[in-house]
């Protein structure tokens, strides 16, 4: 029974240091998606999610943060005009 009053007893101590979060070094970063979605009323809708492009410089290293930046450009440009085509399919299939 000691034992377990003084166990409880150091365990209910606080640590004075505030405790910070281990920084994990991530292999995988989720740069962009695109989403095809339907609702229950039958509508269609496009979503696009990317990674902020002001953050690119903090997360990455300096010699991939260019190529990173590139990508991202050029997959919002396509993923643009790929919205573009399926409204344009949406609305034709719909007007049949």
């Amino acid at each position: 029974m000691i034992f377990l009053l003084t166990y409880w007893k150091r365990s209910m101590k606080t640590n004075r240091k505030l405790k910070q979060k281990k920084r994990v070094r991530r292999k995988e970063a989720h740069l962009m998606g695109f989403k095809l979605i339907i609702n229950n009323q039958g509508q269609f809708i496009t979503e696009l999610s990317k990674y902020p492009l002001d953050k690119i410089h903090l997360h990455f290293k300096k010699e991939n943060a260019g190529v990173i930046k590139a990508l991202l450009r050029e997959c919002n440009a396509k993923f643009d005009l790929l919205t573009e085509d399926l409204e344009k399919i949406a609305s034709d299939v719909s007007y049949n």
